[in-house]
């Protein structure tokens, strides 16, 4: 099966079953097949993606074709759903480690700055508690990137979004 007709098929499926097929990643557009191309598109967020169909030809699988991550959905029949089994467990395990990457040195900070608090009248007493938040902030920035690198979240599409709807 060529590439194109799984496209068009897949379309005439989307068509026929749910009035639009709703993209995995921004949860807000929608997909649509790309102009003399055999990929898909959402019209929101921009990403690209390709559509496989299963060895048995019973689903069809939606991959991200504009990242170097594995992310794979599933169509139900209404709406997208996550098709790696792997990538769930791995995203627990991800989602704890980087939970503790904020809490660990933000915990250690804060101790620090309880038991060996300076003198209030020192010029630089408001510098441990200070020290802690900023730990804190950068540790969640460092978090909330790397997790933006990752699935590709479309921050500048709901930005653009938000904006458009404030200048109405």
């Amino acid at each position: 099966m060529s590439p194109l007709s799984l496209i068009a098929e897949a379309m005439s499926y989307f068509s026929s079953h749910s009035p639009a097929a709703p993209c995995p990643v921004c949860m807000r557009g929608q997909i649509a097949p790309m102009p003399m191309m055999d990929s898909l598109a959402c019209d929101f967020c921009s990403h690209i993606f390709l559509l496989e169909q299963s060895e048995d030809q019973r689903q069809q699988f939606l991959r991200m074709a504009d990242t170097i991550s594995t992310l794979r959905w599933a169509w139900t029949g209404k709406r997208w759903e996550n098709a790696n089994a792997v990538q769930v467990y791995n995203s627990r395990w991800l989602s704890i480690l980087g939970i503790l990457l904020v809490i660990i040195p933000t915990a250690i900070a804060s101790l620090a700055a309880y038991f060996f608090a300076p003198e209030p009248d020192v010029p630089l007493a408001w510098f441990p508690k200070f020290w802690a938040i900023a730990t804190f902030c950068g540790h969640l920035f460092v978090l909330l990137s790397i997790t933006r690198d990752y699935t590709q979240f479309p921050i500048g599409a709901y930005w653009r979004s938000i904006t458009r709807s404030f200048n109405r």
